[in-house]
């Protein structure tokens, strides 16, 4: 029996994948195009394909599943990308596109960046959300910021030094990883909750990482609220004696002093703030006091994203109608936080913000640039038409 050569083996497998992905991806990009682009970045990638798609299995592996093909993450790549650049496009200037040589370069080159960091990124991600939608992981600003979120956790579990706002910082990381799984899976109304406690964790930080005696104290409440909601549910004697002791004597509530009593530590504080110190209100009030002009930009932003989230917080609302709002809502909430808490904390490790050489800032605030201009464009008509457009 005839035992064909390798290429040829190799090129019927590529063959016969490539009319299965076809059929696959039917419903969400033209065939020609997504094979054209994908055969391109196997190529370019070279030696490269092996080191960035683990092909050593073991038995673990393949009982679980663990691994997405490489292949199949390619095309989720190439559609999730290509998905991104076309928001609000007519379907004749997507098609324009999808001939154009310099659009179709640009493409290979940004998805090739996006697999030189899966070891942070799509390694983890599921072969299919549990609700079936658009694939807004593979879009280049979740995306990007899932892999800062990875990176940071891999440094968390090697830092050596354990500042109380370091706390802050995981809680973050840990929830910007957990609203970009809920992304994953289509879950997009339920990550609202999570975007607003990270934006409270945010400005906490913002305050605490430069005021070590309001860290201290942030501790000592962080341990009476534990107490109160959690051990034996009253307040410890500790508590009163603050409380009964507090700056801002006209607020009686205990609940607001338990989670921002701290605020009476950091010097200058009720001079800024005269009303509404014990909460998020006085806290973002004594922010804008700040001379920092561009951090006034951001504060202002996530001040407005912040009271948005509210409706889905409290339960009225939970899907919106058009999808890509709350891609554009949820991407900015996670840019304007996470990449700040990413760059922080690598300065106070004393850690190369870069991944493996690779400037993942510079690509994320390029993303990101590109996902604000459409979302200044949005409108009714505009995700109508978006909600219109059939790959075919």
């Amino acid at each position: 029996m005839d035992i064909q050569p390798f290429e040829s083996t190799l090129q019927f497998v590529l063959e016969n994948n490539n009319k299965a992905f076809r059929q696959m991806f039917r419903d969400q990009i033209k065939g020609n195009f997504l094979i054209e682009i994908k055969m391109q970045i196997i190529r370019r990638l070279g030696t490269d394909f092996m080191k960035c798609y683990d092909f050593q299995w073991n038995f673990q592996d393949i009982l679980t599943g663990k691994n997405n093909p490489p292949e199949y993450d390619i095309c989720r790549f190439i559609i999730g990308i290509h998905h991104a650049h076309s928001i609000f496009l007519a379907k004749d200037k997507i098609r324009e596109n999808e001939k154009n040589t310099q659009y179709k370069e640009q493409l290979i080159h940004e998805i090739i960046e996006k697999i030189r960091l899966r070891q942070y990124g799509s390694f983890f991600f599921r072969k299919n959300p549990i609700f079936p939608g658009k694939s807004f992981l593979y879009y280049p600003v979740p995306y990007d910021i899932f892999v800062l979120c990875m990176r940071a956790h891999h440094i968390y579990s090697k830092a050596d030094d354990n500042p109380t706002y370091l706390w802050l910082i995981f809680g973050i990381i840990h929830n910007g990883l957990a609203v970009l799984s809920l992304m994953e899976d289509n879950f997009l109304g339920n990550a609202y909750p999570l975007c607003r406690s990270i934006i409270e964790m945010y400005f906490k930080l913002l305050i605490l990482k430069d005021v070590p005696n309001a860290c201290n104290s942030y501790e000592d409440f962080k341990a009476f609220e534990l107490e109160q909601s959690c051990c034996s549910r009253k307040y410890p004697p500790e508590f009163y004696n603050k409380f009964k002791n507090r700056t801002y004597q006209e607020d009686n509530n205990k609940i607001n002093y338990l989670h921002f009593g701290w605020v009476d530590y950091i010097e200058g504080y009720h001079n800024y703030v005269k009303e509404s110190p014990y909460s998020l209100k006085g806290i973002i009030t004594f922010l804008k006091e700040q001379p920092c002009l561009e951090q006034h930009k951001k504060i202002d932003i996530l001040e407005l994203f912040y009271k948005s989230c509210h409706a889905y917080t409290h339960g009225s609302t939970q899907i919106a109608k058009y999808p890509e709002l709350h891609y554009f809502e949820i991407s900015i909430m996670l840019y304007y936080t996470i990449r700040d808490t990413f760059l922080l904390f690598c300065n106070d490790q004393n850690v190369d913000p870069t991944i493996d050489g690779i400037d993942l800032i510079s690509i994320l605030d390029k993303d990101f640039d590109e996902l604000y201009q459409q979302y200044q464009k949005y409108s009714t008509e505009n995700f109508e038409a978006e909600q219109n457009k059939t790959a075919q």
